[in-house]
């Protein structure tokens, strides 16, 4: 063996053993929201609340964001309307 594939081998050996004992773990679904906007958001639409989503837990993650979706609404209305994509993802209860 080359000197220079000993450390490549060994490099790849560590990432295989390393993804060995990792196991996935449960995760709760994510619930998405499409959140009108006017006027480059300067007019918001209805509120949005994370209660109806997560009603007996409280939110683990909300990502408010733009998508290539919402992107084009945007500009092929000049950006008259704007709406933003809410996601969340409510927390796992616990073991009862």
């Amino acid at each position: 063996m080359t000197p220079p594939a000993k450390p490549l081998l060994a490099g790849l050996s560590l990432m295989a053993l390393s993804c060995a004992g990792s196991t996935p773990k449960a995760v709760t679904p994510v619930h998405h929201h499409v959140v009108p906007a006017f006027l480059f958001g300067a007019f918001d639409g209805p509120e949005l609340d994370v209660r109806n989503d997560c009603p007996n837990t409280s939110a683990e993650s909300i990502r408010i964001g733009t998508t290539w979706s919402t992107l084009g609404l945007s500009i092929l209305t000049l950006g008259i309307y704007t709406p933003r994509e809410v996601n969340i993802r409510c927390k796992r209860r616990g073991p009862s």
